[in-house]
């Protein structure tokens, strides 16, 4: 089963004179396995959704299910996993073991159930044993969330959602989680990310959801949202589609380095021809 939201609002300090409205109407399901994102500007309610995703927030109207669950539920929460945009707002142990294991304990798993999915998870995030016995603040940005990843996922939840996972790490730590995170949706994890950074996250975005001032604007596959004039896009995407409107006949649906690349010869190559075509006496 999914994730279900259903005519759902929520406002901050609800019921009094200072009352915000952060969610309205919101209609969306996740389903497992998914690789969904969540776009929007600043304070249109991305990271407010998340918070109701996993029971910290409760809606002001309309229902949340997690698998026909109360989301503020145990179990909810076992399968709901959160990674916060900043690594060391999550950790708090002194060694990584005590780090990953939290969960699992917590939850009243064996010291060898903990152990075998603390092993799991290393593997799963690309991080020998030899760092289970480190002070987790003493690692690289990129490593530390590696390490909130690593403790998200010992509870094996069927959601996983991130806010900016990759927002400040240098290029090898941003492609580290990228490829950490492929290989947990591989494995039928729905991964769910709010995010900006769409020159990393855009190709493996598999369902787009724009919100905009607590509405959701737009939700669909990201080729149906290159279609469309919304915002933001990834670089090359806008490249693309600036090009089009300078009258080159490129697709504008397209958002990686070689396909653009690609795009440009095709364009340049029918262009040639023409003028090949229509020029009869400059053949050789």
């Amino acid at each position: 089963m999914p994730i279900i939201l259903e005519n759902v609002s929520f406002s901050y300090s609800s019921k009094t004179p200072l009352e915000t409205p952060a969610l309205r109407d919101i209609n969306l399901r996740i389903e497992k396995g998914e690789f969904v994102g969540i776009l929007g500007e600043k304070g249109a309610g991305k990271s407010t959704l998340t918070k109701i995703f996993n029971g910290v927030f409760k809606p002001k109207t309309g229902t949340v299910r997690v698998d026909g669950l109360d989301p503020s539920s145990k179990e909810a929460k076992r399968r709901v996993g959160m990674v916060f945009q900043q690594a060391a707002d999550q950790l708090f142990c002194r060694t990584i073991y005590e780090e990953i294991a939290f969960g699992p304990l917590n939850f009243g798993y064996s010291k060898k159930e903990t152990e075998e999915r603390i092993y799991e998870v290393l593997e799963a995030v690309s991080l020998d044993r030899a760092v289970l016995s480190r002070d987790p603040f003493s690692l690289s940005g990129g490593e530390m969330q590696r390490i909130a990843l690593a403790s998200a996922l010992a509870l094996r939840p069927d959601y996983l959602i991130l806010d900016e996972p990759i927002t400040g790490l240098d290029p090898v730590g941003k492609k580290e989680i990228l490829e950490a995170l492929q290989k947990i949706k591989d494995r039928g994890t729905a991964v769910i990310t709010v995010t900006h950074n769409l020159k990393g996250f855009f190709p493996l975005l598999e369902r787009i959801v724009l919100i905009r001032e607590g509405r959701i604007a737009f939700q669909g596959s990201r080729e149906k949202y290159l279609e469309t004039d919304c915002i933001p896009l990834p670089p090359i995407a806008s490249m693309m589609k600036e090009l089009r409107a300078r009258g080159l006949p490129v697709n504008p649906a397209v958002f990686t380095v070689e396909g653009a690349l690609e795009e440009i010869l095709r364009v340049k190559s029918a262009i040639e021809k023409e003028n090949y075509e229509n020029n009869p006496g400059q053949r050789i």
